[in-house]
């Protein structure tokens, strides 16, 4: 089974591709987190796999907390051990130590060994630092990404056992910064436009429940964001900004996002 994490899409695109080849089943971290439902049954020794994007050089607020909560067990109720175990991370231009910080956390909450370790570079998302990618070079780096997750998905498919991820020296660095036991995203730089048409679709793509609706407009708790940013980059009308630069660097989801209803 492989698990994803997905704010655009860029790590649901990898999963998928991963999957094709390795006939592995998809399960969907924000909706499980969303729902509070961290109940998983696994064949003994099957492949298990996880798929999320890096933010600020390390892991998601939102993976770790998942890694802590998930109960992996068998049909007969027994603690279940992979038989290969592996993380793919998306990312823009290289990971850091995402990759070791993933291998630390799953190892003291799961018991769980990491046994490879890849990277797929794609489009960045990240609004409120840059503008992400268009036109041309927008897809260019997406056929790029597709070709490199299928480069990933033949060496997990061999259950190739190596850490091969895109690391960068500066990116170790950044990772060594911005790792911490807790993680807090504050909310106070997301508002909307006099463009919201209180659709509700921030509230429904928010995977940690961090957005409430009053009246039908978001208003966002001050804390438990996972600054996935789904939120600004999949308001139908582009009403949604984080902080004072967002409203002109446009906006991006992996087309793979066009595939799910609603999405």
């Amino acid at each position: 089974m492989i698990f994803y994490f997905t704010g655009t899409g860029n790590s649901l695109a990898a999963a998928q591709t991963i999957a094709r080849a390795t006939g592995d089943m998809l399960a969907d971290i924000g909706a499980s987190y969303k729902r509070k439902d961290f109940d998983f049954t696994l064949e003994q020794g099957e492949q298990l796999g996880f798929v999320f994007p890096t933010y600020y050089w390390t892991t998601p607020a939102i993976v770790d907390t998942f890694v802590k909560l998930a109960r992996f067990r068998t049909g007969n109720r027994e603690a279940f051990v992979p038989g290969y175990c592996f993380a793919v991370i998306s990312c823009g231009r290289f990971v850091g130590n995402t990759a070791r910080v993933f291998e630390t956390r799953l190892l003291a909450s799961q018991g769980i060994n990491l046994d490879a370790s890849f990277s797929v570079r794609s489009v960045g998302n990240c609004t409120f630092l840059y503008a992400p990618a268009q036109g041309e070079r927008r897809e260019q780096i997406l056929a790029n990404a597709e070709l490199e997750a299928r480069r990933v998905a033949e060496r997990v498919r061999q259950r190739e056992r190596v850490h091969a991820e895109h690391r960068n020296p500066v990116g170790i660095l950044l990772s060594a910064a911005f790792e911490r036991d807790e993680k807090p995203c504050p909310t106070a730089s997301f508002h909307t436009l006099p463009t919201c048409i209180h659709c509700g679709r921030c509230a429904e793509l928010c995977p940690t429940n961090t957005i409430t609706l009053i009246e039908g407009a978001p208003r966002w708790a001050e804390m438990g964001c996972t600054r996935c940013l789904a939120c600004l980059h999949r308001c139908p009308t582009n009403s949604i900004q984080y902080g004072k630069r967002t409203e002109t660097r446009g906006r991006y989801a992996n087309p793979v996002l066009a595939e799910r209803k609603g999405a």
